[in-house]
């Protein structure tokens, strides 16, 4: 057992956490959070409530307000079955929830966004109250179809609750009252370390001496991050020696586990707002690799003049091919003082593995 191997199954699940935005967190539940962002400079417009799921690379939503420039309100969906347009596209819909009957709705396919791997589906959707009194306070596998000629697509599915409580956060909002909830900077010190500092750098895969840099791809979360407290370090030891990963790892020590995306096409990665301590870095993705493999196409056959047969020569063609071949390596960082920026270049070459890399 490794803090390497460790760390990924923590980090692939559901239980490790990703830099937000500031604003309110309403309220959390075993599905995700919603989340709340407003501007105190205009008070009543420019609010927005966003779902944010537990769950890694699901569909998400938001709910926005009126601003100075438009009275009605907007639901904007994000996922990656919506298909990629490079010009806003009106489009159809079917919406679909359990215990209803299916309605017909009108929305636009918005251009993807250069740094994110989702694409955005726009419905306006008129009054901001009446929008929030029509929701249901929890939905289970609500669906977003595109009409087609013969079966719908499934552009959108969503499981969320909570609403009950981010649509009261909201309709404060708009009305221009104070808002309840998290800020936050406290809703994070609940479920990861908080601080003042920073790591920072790109993140690349080298094969040899002469070889070309490989990256991760952008808006991925190959990298995370471990904070290696004496709590963490100690409860390590324990599953060191039981020689098992515990069936569930307690809240107190899943909070050690930090992720965050690649920001670029060359690697750039930053964990911000983190405390002074030690950290191990982690890099899992795949990179390119050529492989050669052999395949004897034909014979040459050669014999005396008196026709004895001397020996046989295989005729082989080298075939090239480029497969996805994973990775994973990891570094360790020290911030002295919260405050400090520390900016670092992890790479396979230059990483010292304590236990094991691949």
């Amino acid at each position: 057992m490794t803090i390497l191997s460790i760390g990924l199954l923590i980090l692939n699940g559901t239980k490790a956490y990703a830099q937000e935005s500031d604003g309110k967190i309403i309220t959390r539940s075993a599905l995700g959070a919603w989340h709340l962002r407003y501007n105190e400079s205009t008070p009543g417009l420019n609010c927005g409530i966003r779902f944010i799921s537990g769950k890694r690379n699901v569909d998400s939503f938001a709910i926005f307000g009126p601003t100075s420039t438009a009275k009605h309100s907007t639901l904007l969906f994000s996922g990656s079955q919506i298909p990629v347009t490079h010009a806003a596209q009106e489009t159809d819909l079917i919406l679909r929830m359990k215990g209803l009957p299916e309605s017909n709705l009108k929305g636009v396919i918005l251009p993807k966004q250069a740094n994110s791997s989702t694409s955005n589906l726009m419905v306006a959707a008129g009054d901001i109250r009446t929008l929030l009194q029509s929701m249901r306070d929890s939905e289970k596998d609500l669906g977003i179809w595109m009409p087609e000629s013969v079966i719908p697509k499934l552009l959108i599915e969503l499981n969320y609750d909570g609403l009950d409580k981010a649509r009261t956060a909201m309709l404060d909002c708009v009305a221009g009252r104070k808002i309840g909830g998290q800020t936050m900077d406290a809703a994070l010190a609940e479920i990861r370390p908080v601080g003042k500092s920073s790591i920072s750098g790109r993140a690349y895969f080298k094969g040899g001496l002469l070889a070309s840099k490989q990256y991760p791809p952008k808006g991925s979360t190959a990298v995370s991050l471990i904070w290696l407290t004496d709590e963490f370090n100690a409860w390590f030891a324990d599953v060191k020696a039981n020689k098992k990963l515990p069936d569930q790892i307690p809240e107190r020590i899943a909070k050690h586990f930090i992720s965050t995306k690649i920001l670029d096409d060359e690697g750039k990665f930053s964990f911000p707002r983190l405390p002074a301590g030690e950290y191990t870095l982690l890099a899992n993705f795949n990179y390119d690799k050529e492989i050669n493999v052999p395949e004897v196409v034909g014979q040459t056959h050669t014999f005396n003049a008196a026709g004895v047969h001397l020996g046989t020569q295989d005729k082989v063609v080298n075939w090239s091919y480029i497969i996805k071949q994973p990775t994973t390596f990891q570094k360790q960082v020290s911030i002295k003082n919260d405050g400090d920026n520390v900016e670092i270049t992890l790479d396979k070459s230059q990483t010292i593995c304590f236990f094991v890399c691949f």
